[in-house]
């Protein structure tokens, strides 16, 4: 085995590692967050935003927890869709409304949001960082004026939240154990799915898949009237966006593109960034979790991501 072939094979274990850790802790901290009261403190916000949605309290206290973390909010609902609380459209619905919480919490202020300024500057990156803010707005708000008008008030209570649960946050070792040993039959039947499913995706990447993703960006480029040098931020942005943002650092710095054709190549590429994101771990953790509706999930959610992501380079190029 050469060593280029090592590394790269050595990366993929390390991404599979990280990412079978993260989704154990978020089924685990969903497990443990259901036995505590930590939920209590959420009762006023949660039925004030059943009452807009038309959803039912445990889709909306999916959402809330999709803020401390996604795959724990995520697991959650799994948990409510399995258990008959919420029917499918209540479960898609919830999927889009939740976009704009996870972009918030997890994906932007932690992770995303100081490489972009660190890179970009404060100007360019500050721009993008508020431009991804208001595509995953998007995705959330239309789902909850659809939600509005086309669902019947909710009249479900979810049994943790309603008018007899007083009682403030609790925490112990038992409840931590239980959460441990409700966590056991979801991991043991999700985490087998998700190794598959990433093992496939990588096998399909290597045999030159990702050669095709690249090249359906073309079309977009001279559409946008972006140079040819635009390419290179997105094929970078394929194995990583901070290797996107530094692509396009330089590219500024050369003076090879302007503000303007720098901040649509940062958009374009982040429909990139999330398309590798649902090929490599969402659509896995949604099959795992939702079991086959979880592929009708994946592809209504991508599909709405990768709409925003549209509108919102449309609205940058007509009005920057």
């Amino acid at each position: 085995m050469s060593r280029p072939q090592f590394h790269l094979i050595k990366m993929f274990l390390e991404y599979l590692i990280r990412t079978m850790a993260l989704m154990t802790a978020g089924v685990i901290i969903a497990n443990i967050i259901m036995e505590t009261n930590i939920l209590a403190g959420l009762d006023r916000p949660v039925r004030c935003l059943c009452r807009i949605s038309n959803l039912p309290e445990g889709c909306i206290t999916s959402v809330f927890s999709c803020m401390l973390s996604p795959t724990a909010g995520k697991s959650i609902l799994s948990e409510f869709y399995r258990r008959g609380e919420v029917d499918e459209t209540e479960t898609i619905l919830t999927i889009l409304m939740s976009t704009f919480p996870v972009v918030l919490g997890e994906s932007l202020f932690r992770i995303q949001a100081p490489v972009a300024i660190v890179l970009l500057g404060p100007v360019i990156g500050g721009i993008y960082v508020m431009l991804n803010l208001f595509s995953s707005f998007l995705q959330s708000f239309f789902a909850l004026v659809y939600s509005k008008l086309r669902r019947p008030p909710t009249t479900i209570p979810h049994p943790s939240l309603n008018e007899n649960y007083t009682e403030r946050f609790q925490l112990s070792r038992d409840m931590i154990i239980k959460g441990f040993k409700k966590s056991r039959p979801t991991l043991r039947r999700v985490l087998p799915i998700i190794v598959a499913t990433m093992i496939l995706m990588e096998i399909l990447m290597r045999l030159g898949f990702l050669n095709y993703t690249e090249i359906a960006f073309d079309p977009i480029l001279r559409l946008l009237g972006l140079p040819g040098e635009c390419i290179a931020p997105l094929v970078m942005q394929f194995i990583h966006f901070s290797a996107g943002y530094a692509a396009v650092a330089a590219l500024l710095d050369a003076g090879t593109i302007t503000e303007k054709q720098a901040i649509i190549t940062l958009l374009v590429g982040s429909m990139a960034v999330i398309t590798m994101i649902y090929i490599r771990y969402s659509l896995s953790m949604y099959l795992s979790l939702f079991g086959k509706f979880g592929t009708k999930i994946a592809i209504i959610s991508y599909l709405s991501s990768m709409t925003a992501k549209v509108i919102t380079i449309f609205l940058v190029v007509i009005l920057l």
